[in-house]
């Protein structure tokens, strides 16, 4: 039923999924888009994930990951297999994205957490993904897709937001927190997307079974990726020029004027 108003009231229009979506974010700082993987395909990806842990613990050390508070954190997985790079490209998902960040911007980060029965993960403290930023801003710059390999709710240890709080500069009082906080409770399969700046933090996982979700984060190309994913990956990669300059080919700094120069020669000069 269309709402009624008086008085000189503009209001927001919201005509598909997409811009449902982006008012929510906008709004309230969070949505939860649904339905973007089959069963068959989220089995595929918890085995994926478990396997790139496992080969990073090898790597680094379970001990070693275990002093640094990275036990069961699965870092830029997609450098591990390619694969991976398919979550980070889910049309639905960047449709919402490119509302508020337009067309031009980077892969920030991927990695994927792996919240275990029973254990605390380090990431069960309040924060923002852009960390140590007490500043909000009138248009977002960066924005995050948390993709439900598993099932998000409170028992299984699903992600704890405060709403509006990206529109605040410091993180509320306790007794705010405790009165207002929600758990964004999401289908495996589906995946919260919120304002980078909301306060949030992950749950205690009270359930049987491992609750596994990749996270991304897109940015301006103003901001520093965490990872140097074109460094990573090499010149010599053969990517998709859409997919390159997600992962950030078109925004790295140039070393000299002549580097420069260069790159902006061959995109003002390239033959149309």
């Amino acid at each position: 039923m269309k709402e009624s108003f008086y008085g000189r009231i503009e209001q927001t229009a919201v005509n598909d999924e997409v811009t449902r979506h982006a008012e929510e974010i906008a709004v309230r700082g969070f949505t939860i888009i649904p339905d973007l993987f089959s069963a068959t395909e989220l089995a595929t990806w918890r085995e994926k994930i478990d396997s790139v842990y496992h080969q990073q613990e090898v790597e680094f050390g379970r001990d070693n990951l275990i002093a640094i508070q990275e036990l069961n954190l699965c870092r830029a997985p997609l450098l591990y297999d390619f694969d991976f790079i398919q979550l980070a490209t889910h049309p639905r998902v960047l449709a919402v994205v490119k509302q508020f960040l337009g067309d031009w911007f980077i892969l920030n980060l991927q990695n994927a957490i792996i919240n275990h029965p029973h254990q605390t993960h380090h990431q069960s403290s309040w924060h923002r993904d852009l960390p140590y930023q007490n500043w909000v801003i009138s248009r977002p710059i960066a924005i995050n897709a948390l993709l439900a390999i598993d099932e998000f709710s409170e028992i299984t240890g699903g992600t704890h937001v405060v709403p509006f709080t990206h529109k605040t500069e410091v993180l509320p009082s306790d007794a705010y927190i405790a009165a207002n906080r929600v758990v964004a409770s999401a289908p495996a399969g589906s995946a919260i997307v919120f304002d980078t700046m909301l306060f949030h933090r992950a749950g205690a996982n009270s359930s049987a079974n491992i609750r596994r979700a990749v996270n991304h984060l897109y940015t301006t190309p103003i901001l520093k990726q965490q990872y140097d994913f074109p460094r990573a990956l090499g010149d010599d990669a053969d990517l998709d020029p859409e997919i390159a300059r997600l992962l950030g080919y078109t925004s790295q700094v140039p070393i000299d004027v002549r580097a420069w120069r260069t790159a902006r020669a061959a995109r003002l000069l390239a033959t149309p």
